[in-house]
Formats: structure tokens, sequence, C-alpha cells
């Protein structure tokens, strides 16, 4: 790929990375309305001011992952900038001795072009004397083809090697204005996210005894963890149960606090699968889809549109979530209606 090529499909990269994100964020505040009088409102109030908390941490999720992964492009363009010029600077060397070379042996042939096969004939004092000269100037001939073929070479590893230095070069420049604009929406995310969990809080600690009950009705923190089946997912959602009765916290990924994405990172984790982005949209993109039909334990539900909140199927309908906030990691009756994906990885 060209330069300008390479140059301009980053810089496309960058565009789309940095857009995604800001499209994620809310384009206003969220509003902190009075709270209602009866208990049953006053909890599908919270709920919904929490789901938009939710959302905002899952966004600040996403961007941090998505400028941890650039971050690691950055590092590894430097790398490659570095390779890059060492073996140019190791072609230029090698170069510089085949030039050398072939400026010997054109002197030589100049030398030698002097002494034709007439020539040699003439002068030579017996037939095996002409061909010890003949022999002289075809091996001459031979050394200086060889000696200008591997310059030739020499000359086209240089110029690729020195083009492969300034691709990496560029891919460098733009991985780090990209990381420098990820930087900024993340910092925008993190305090619209900083600001809701605060009205959450303070919303939560005013709740009554009646409204907090009904906040938090529903759920099982002693459902079984001795699921049948193997394999990675499975696993996974056995890490899951053993976590039931957890605290939610916001940007929790374990051992002790979790928030939804941050348990099934951490379910996965010590399943033996390191590595998954603690974003529920991005987790949920992972792996391949499967319908309702086809569910099994350790599959992923993920809800609402855009995907804002993440769990682990477990059977019978049930899956294993770290709800929300002022709640804990419990065994809850899968939403359908809000249901938005079901995929499988492991």
């Amino acid at each position: 790929m060209s330069s300008h090529h390479l140059k301009r499909s980053v810089r496309a990269a960058t565009a789309a990375t940095v857009v995604v994100v800001g499209a994620l964020l809310p384009a206003t505040a969220i509003a902190d309305p009075a709270p209602p009088g009866d208990a049953l409102t006053a909890a599908q109030q919270l709920a919904e001011l929490n789901r938009q908390a939710e959302v905002l941490t899952e966004q600040w999720h996403y961007a941090r992952d998505q400028l941890t992964a650039r971050r690691g492009e950055l590092e590894r363009a430097k790398a490659d900038v570095n390779a890059a010029a060492a073996a140019a600077e190791r072609a230029r060397a090698v170069q510089g001795q085949y030039r050398s070379q072939v400026d010997r042996l054109t002197n030589a042939s100049f030398q030698g072009a002097r002494l034709s096969r007439l020539s040699a004939l003439l002068v030579s004092d017996s037939p095996q004397d002409f061909l010890d000269q003949m022999s002289a100037l075809d091996m001459l001939a031979v050394d200086s083809k060889q000696a200008l073929d591997r310059l030739t070479g020499a000359l086209a590893q240089t110029q690729q090697a020195e083009q492969a230095a300034k691709d990496a070069a560029a891919r460098a420049g733009e991985a780090e204005d990209d990381a420098t604009a990820l930087e900024g929406e993340l910092t925008r995310s993190r305090a619209e996210m900083d600001r809701q969990i605060q009205v959450v809080t303070r919303r939560l600690a005013e709740l009554s005894s009646p409204q907090r009950a009904a906040y938090l009705s529903g759920g099982d923190i002693h459902f079984p963890i001795t699921l049948v089946g193997s394999g990675i997912a499975v696993k996974a959602a056995r890490a899951a149960l053993s976590k039931q009765g957890s605290a939610y916290v916001w940007g929790g990924d374990g051992p002790v606090t979790f928030d939804c994405s941050g348990l099934v990172k951490w379910a996965f984790e010590q399943a033996g699968m390191p590595g998954l982005p603690h974003s529920a949209q991005e987790q949920a993109r992972m792996g391949r889809s499967v319908s309702r039909s086809q569910l099994q334990p350790g599959d992923l539900i993920a809800l609402y549109s855009p995907i804002s909140h993440i769990g682990i199927y477990v059977g019978d309908g049930l899956y294993v979530n770290a709800p929300q906030s002022g709640d804990v990691v419990k065994v809850v009756l899968v939403p359908w209606s809000q249901v938005t994906a079901l995929s499988r990885i492991g």
C-alpha cells in the first residue's frame, strides 16, 4: 500500500472511531426530576435514572477501551518505526558494500577490456597461457554481473525499508492524534457519568423503606452454581454465579464489586478468556449471534438500544447480572421485551 493510501486509510479510521464515541455521548444534560410520593413510581423513576447512568458508564467503558486500543497501536507503530529505520540502515550498508565491489570490478573490466581474444592469442606464449587468460576474462565478466545484480537487489531493499519506515511513522502520527482526540471524549463522558451517578446516589439515599423494597424487588442470590455442561462459557456462568450477593458499583470489574459488563469481563477471565472489553456493547458483538431457542448457559444477554446492559444466561429463562446501583449480583428472569442481542463466545 502506498504511503498516501495508508495515511488516508488511517485518517478515515481515526475519524470514524472518534465520531462513533462522540455519537454515543449525550448531547444534553439529563434532568433530575422531583421525587414522587408513592413507592412504585419512585422506584420506577429511580430505575430510569439508574439506567441513564448505566448508559453513560458503558459509553465511558467503550471510550476507554478504544483509547487503550489506539495507544496499543501507537506503541506498535513506534516499534515499527525503529525496526524499519534499523532495516533501512542495514540495507544502506549492504548497498555501500556492493557499490564498492562494482566500482572495483568495473575498473578491472576496463583494464581487462584492452585484452581481447585476438590480443590474448597474439601475446600468449602457449595454448595453455591463452586459455588461462581467457578464463580470467570470463570470470571477471561473471563477477561483474553478479555484483551488479546484488547492487540492484540492495538498492530495492533499501527503498522498501525506507518506505516502510515512512509508513510506520505515518501510522504512529495518526495513532497519536487519534489517542489525543479520544482522551478528550473520555474526559467528557466521565464528567457526564459522574454527574448522573451523583443524582442516582442522592436519590437512593432519599428512598423510604417501602420505596427501596419496590426498587430492589425480585431476584435470587442463592441460585445453584453447579450448572451442567463444560467449556469456557459455562465456566464463566459458574464464576458469575459465585459472586451472587456482591455489590453493584459503577465501573466495578471484580473481584469484590461489579457493574454489568465488569461482571461478564471478570467471569470470562476466571474461565480462561482474558482480554474482554469492559463495554456491554463490545461484549455483545463478540462471538456469534444465537436465537432464543438456541440459548445455552454461558450465552450473553444484552439489553436496550443502544446496548447498555448485559448478563450471562443460566437456563430456564434466567440470567445472572449486576443489575443497578444499590443492588447486588443476582439471578433474575430475562426481560425478553428489552433484549436486543443474544450471543455466544468461547
